[in-house]
């Protein structure tokens, strides 16, 4: 039964709210008050800290950052080059560990790289022909491998493209590594992970630790599978070894929608919470659906139409699950909104359909979410253009790139709102660290620098309550978000004050201490 005082306490029910001292019986807050109403000799003392309630990544790939974690970081600051990214791969822990053992890495951009092109199948033989290598891309849509893994795999020259998905090939027709898109890439995702479930729950329970020292308390899986195994035996069996954040697991729609039936369930640590459906690509990797043409004169790629997207809903709607939609391109948004924005919600504790990323927003179409009789989530993702400023700029018409992250918009608007990572999708080296994004809605600032649409920025309560909140809303975690009587007792200590740093110093903040159920996980 821990009582705290002397604390900086950010209750998380509004932006101005604080108190310094509060009591945790049975995981749950009993009390919060003042200091000078605690009569307990035993009181733990915060010595003035800032203290949050636990953080919610409400969207993250946490298979992907388990893969990540004991993989190679191909991404700036640190790689630059595919010569980089070589050399890197050589200097990972699985190099030369015998044909079994995969190397894996993660986070290239080509449009970063020196050499300005996707690295193939030739550049990965390089470093190992006798173990497969596979590296995703930034956005985690597509990915390349080396000859190992595209044996492994199945790939040859006659493969056909999966629906959804490109297989790159060289001009005489054989496979050049390179997997375009979420279908394409499962193909070489699939053939690693048939080889060891053991080895996935492992790295699955090992990331545990690396959410606890971000104070990420709840996550939500966006890429819920049930091949080459099902998701939440992945999870259940991470759970019986200490995998610690709470999980809601979101189902790729493809996967599920023949079985005519997916259970939503309602754990405090683990649930089933609804199905994935892709739209789009990214903008990084001109696969994002958009209105305007990239320079290029495509349009990107529309991965679901308004058929497919009403059943996808319908499936939802019998099955009681909320549907989270990825959709970067303004075009793929339109869609969602044209097709769903007059339906009738079948949720009513939170959102029936998120929209996750809603990178390009215009006004007519907050508008338009604004007069809908649909209940809508928007999640997004600022550190998009933190970390990939310089490709929007290049692949946005400056219309679109006006109407990119229009964060302080989607607070104004009816819909809920979260910020969230997207981790490991995006090329930067803490992917999901929440101060980064905290950091880049705050000040609009890019890596480079670059100011992106100074006049969406938010504030920083607004920027946390997005991290706290605002997700337990969206995401179902509904004893999280607050410390108030009767939520559960899971916060974060900060080294720092992240109300009062200069906004240029908000993505150095670190979490010195992460609690859970009153009790000290990191």
């Amino acid at each position: 039964m821990p009582t705290f005082i002397n604390g900086k306490i950010f209750v998380g029910t509004d932006p101005t709210s604080f108190v310094s001292a509060m009591k945790i019986e049975a995981g749950q807050v009993t009390w919060t008050g003042e200091s000078s109403e605690v009569n307990d000799p035993d009181a733990i003392n915060l010595e003035g800290k800032t203290v949050l309630p636990g953080l919610i990544d409400v969207h993250t790939h946490p298979k992907y950052i388990a893969d990540a974690l004991h993989g190679v970081a191909c991404t700036p600051p640190n790689v630059n080059s595919i010569e980089e990214m070589k050399a890197a791969l050589k200097q990972s822990p699985a190099f030369g560990k015998g044909p079994a053992t995969w190397i894996e890495g993660w986070g290239f951009d080509e449009t970063k790289l020196a050499e300005h092109r996707t690295p193939t199948v030739d550049d990965l033989d390089a470093v190992s022909t006798t173990q497969p290598i596979f590296v995703y891309r930034s956005d985690c849509h597509s990915s390349i491998g080396n000859s190992r893994a595209l044996a492994l795999a199945g790939i040859t020259a006659s493969t056909p493209d999966p629906v959804g998905g490109f297989i790159g090939h060289f001009p005489d027709g054989h496979p050049n590594g390179y997997m375009k898109e979420v279908a394409a890439t499962q193909l070489l995702i699939q053939a690693k992970s048939a080889q060891s479930y053991r080895a996935d729950v492992d790295n699955m329970t090992n990331s545990s630790a690396h959410y606890l020292e971000n104070g990420i308390v709840a996550i939500g899986e966006m890429m819920g599978r049930t091949q080459p195994y099902d998701s939440l035996e992945l999870y259940q069996d991470a759970v019986k070894d200490e995998f610690k954040p709470k999980a809601s697991i979101y189902y790729v729609y493809d996967e599920v929608a023949g079985q005519g039936r997916l259970t939503p369930t309602d754990d405090p640590q683990l649930r089933i919470a609804g199905i994935k459906v892709f739209m789009d690509g990214s903008i990084s990797g001109e696969t994002a659906y958009n209105s305007v043409p990239y320079p290029s004169g495509i349009q990107g790629v529309c991965l679901t139409d308004a058929d497919k997207l009403k059943q996808a809903v319908e499936f939802a709607q019998s099955n009681h699950l909320q549907v989270a939609v990825h959709a970067m391109g303004d075009a793929a948004i339109q869609l969602i909104l044209d097709v769903t924005d007059q339906m009738t919600p079948w949720l009513t504790d939170w959102p029936s359909i998120r929209i996750e990323h809603a990178s390009i927003l215009s006004d007519a179409m907050l508008n338009q979410l604004n007069h809908a009789r649909m209940n809508y989530a928007l999640v997004t993702q600022p550190i998009f253009f933190f970390a990939e400023d310089e490709s929007y700029r290049h692949f946005l018409s400056p219309e679109q790139f006006k109407e990119a992250y229009r964060v302080k918009s989607m607070i104004k608007s009816k819909a809920a709102f979260a910020l969230s990572s997207d981790a490991p999708c995006t090329p930067w080296a803490e992917p999901d660290s929440p101060f980064v994004n905290i950091y880049a809605a705050v000040t609009r600032k890019a890596s480079n620098g670059d100011v992106v649409n100074a006049n969406e920025a938010i504030t920083v309560p607004e920027a946390v309550l997005a991290y706290t909140n605002w997700p337990a809303k969206i995401g179902g975690f509904s004893s999280n978000g607050q410390l108030t009587p009767g939520c559960a007792g899971d916060f974060v200590i900060l080294d720092r004050d992240i109300f009062l740093v200069p906004h240029d110093d908000i993505k150095d903040v670190r979490v010195v201490q992460t609690w859970m159920a009153g009790k000290r996980v990191y």
